[in-house]
């Protein structure tokens, strides 16, 4: 769903352009809880939103550094750190930060190369 203008409540309609037309769970998860506190007109409730938002993120970015250290020395973290990012809503973004990040690290850069492929061929099958 991508939304090209939004209405207030007091009738005024804000004209949205995307820059990005791929979306995700998490971030279609953030843009309708943005968008209903927008309609309360409350800045401080906004505010706390985006902090809640930028606070999962970080912790799902921590979340998958832990999983890949423990990937590298164990298969059963690899499968753990798979369903992390398929369960998240986030894993596309989430792995591809991982991935700039490792980039020196050449064990941890292979578990990144296993999780994308893999997550790759199952949205295929979907």
């Amino acid at each position: 769903m991508i939304v090209t203008d939004y209405t207030l409540a007091n009738h005024s309609v804000i004209p949205l352009t995307p820059f990005s037309t791929v979306s995700n769970r998490f971030c279609d998860d953030w843009i309708q809880a943005f968008l209903n506190a927008a309609e309360r007109c409350n800045p401080f409730l906004l505010r706390q939103i985006l902090e809640n938002f930028k606070l999962k993120a970080i912790q799902d970015m921590n979340s998958l550094k832990r999983f890949i250290r423990q990937a590298e020395s164990s298969h059963y973290a690899l499968f753990r750190c798979c369903q992390f990012l398929q369960g998240c809503g986030n894993g596309d973004v989430l792995l591809q930060n991982a991935h700039a990040e490792h980039r020196d690290l050449p064990e941890a850069c292979s578990i990144i190369r296993v999780l994308d492929e893999f997550l790759s061929e199952q949205q295929s099958f979907c």
